[in-house]
Protein backbone atom coordinates (compact mmCIF):
# COMPACT_ATOMS: atom_id res chain seq x y z
CA UNK A 1 0.00 0.00 0.00
CA UNK A 2 1.64 3.43 -0.87
CA UNK A 3 1.36 5.61 2.19
CA UNK A 4 1.34 8.53 0.84
CA UNK A 5 -1.88 8.14 -0.63
CA UNK A 6 -4.99 8.68 1.95
CA UNK A 7 -6.28 4.81 2.18
CA UNK A 8 -10.21 5.89 2.18
CA UNK A 9 -9.14 6.96 -1.70
CA UNK A 10 -7.85 3.55 -2.45
CA UNK A 11 -9.45 0.55 -3.19
CA UNK A 12 -6.84 -2.64 -2.27
CA UNK A 13 -7.06 -5.15 -4.91
CA UNK A 14 -7.14 -8.14 -2.94
CA UNK A 15 -10.39 -6.35 -1.08
CA UNK A 16 -12.09 -6.25 -4.23
CA UNK A 17 -10.89 -9.55 -5.69
CA UNK A 18 -12.42 -11.15 -2.74
CA UNK A 19 -15.82 -9.13 -3.23
CA UNK A 20 -16.01 -10.23 -6.83
CA UNK A 21 -14.87 -13.77 -5.44
CA UNK A 22 -17.80 -13.69 -3.87
CA UNK A 23 -19.69 -14.01 -7.02
CA UNK A 24 -17.10 -15.87 -9.22
CA UNK A 25 -19.12 -19.49 -9.08
CA UNK A 26 -21.87 -17.92 -10.65
CA UNK A 27 -19.63 -16.71 -13.25
CA UNK A 28 -18.42 -19.81 -13.72
CA UNK A 29 -21.64 -21.55 -13.41
CA UNK A 30 -22.84 -19.20 -16.65
CA UNK A 31 -20.00 -20.16 -18.40
CA UNK A 32 -19.74 -23.93 -18.05
CA UNK A 33 -23.01 -24.53 -17.81
CA UNK A 34 -23.69 -28.16 -16.10
CA UNK A 35 -22.36 -30.56 -19.11
CA UNK A 36 -18.57 -30.00 -18.43
CA UNK A 37 -16.49 -32.06 -16.48
CA UNK A 38 -14.64 -31.36 -12.95
CA UNK A 39 -11.83 -30.55 -14.41
CA UNK A 40 -12.52 -28.06 -16.99
CA UNK A 41 -14.68 -26.16 -14.70
CA UNK A 42 -11.87 -26.09 -12.22
CA UNK A 43 -9.97 -24.75 -15.29
CA UNK A 44 -12.35 -22.14 -15.97
CA UNK A 45 -12.54 -20.98 -12.08
CA UNK A 46 -8.94 -20.83 -11.94
CA UNK A 47 -9.24 -18.86 -15.62
CA UNK A 48 -12.14 -16.52 -14.08
CA UNK A 49 -9.91 -15.97 -10.86
CA UNK A 50 -6.91 -14.63 -12.36
CA UNK A 51 -9.11 -12.39 -14.85
CA UNK A 52 -10.43 -11.10 -11.54
CA UNK A 53 -7.53 -10.72 -10.14
CA UNK A 54 -5.97 -8.66 -12.85
CA UNK A 55 -8.82 -6.41 -13.57
CA UNK A 56 -8.72 -6.09 -9.39
CA UNK A 57 -5.40 -4.91 -9.43
CA UNK A 58 -5.18 -2.82 -13.02
CA UNK A 59 -8.81 -0.96 -11.58
CA UNK A 60 -7.03 -0.14 -8.14
CA UNK A 61 -3.92 1.51 -9.32
CA UNK A 62 -1.84 -1.42 -7.86
CA UNK A 63 -0.62 -3.56 -10.53
CA UNK A 64 2.35 -5.27 -9.61
CA UNK A 65 3.16 -8.90 -9.38
CA UNK A 66 2.74 -9.37 -5.46
CA UNK A 67 -0.61 -7.62 -5.90
CA UNK A 68 -1.44 -9.50 -8.68
CA UNK A 69 -0.95 -13.02 -7.48
CA UNK A 70 -2.65 -12.12 -4.36
CA UNK A 71 -5.54 -11.02 -5.60
CA UNK A 72 -5.83 -14.32 -7.89
CA UNK A 73 -4.96 -16.21 -4.90
CA UNK A 74 -7.88 -14.77 -2.54
CA UNK A 75 -10.14 -14.34 -5.45
CA UNK A 76 -10.06 -18.03 -6.20
CA UNK A 77 -10.19 -19.30 -2.51
CA UNK A 78 -13.15 -17.33 -1.74
CA UNK A 79 -14.97 -18.38 -4.91
CA UNK A 80 -14.23 -22.03 -3.63
CA UNK A 81 -15.55 -21.37 -0.18
CA UNK A 82 -18.41 -19.50 -1.39
CA UNK A 83 -18.86 -22.28 -4.25
CA UNK A 84 -18.40 -25.04 -1.64
CA UNK A 85 -20.80 -23.73 1.22
CA UNK A 86 -23.60 -21.38 -0.61
CA UNK A 87 -23.63 -22.56 -4.37
CA UNK A 88 -22.95 -26.37 -4.65
CA UNK A 89 -26.17 -27.40 -3.42
CA UNK A 90 -28.10 -25.08 -5.55
CA UNK A 91 -26.62 -25.78 -8.47
CA UNK A 92 -26.79 -29.92 -7.70
CA UNK A 93 -30.04 -29.98 -6.74
CA UNK A 94 -32.24 -32.50 -8.76
CA UNK A 95 -35.01 -31.21 -10.94
CA UNK A 96 -37.97 -33.32 -10.48
CA UNK A 97 -40.73 -33.09 -13.58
Amino acid sequence: MNPEINSGQVIEPQWLAGLIGVIAPLIVRWITGANLSRRWKSLIAILVSSVIGFASSFLSGQFDTVSILQSIAIAFSISQVFYDQVFKDLFNKPTEL
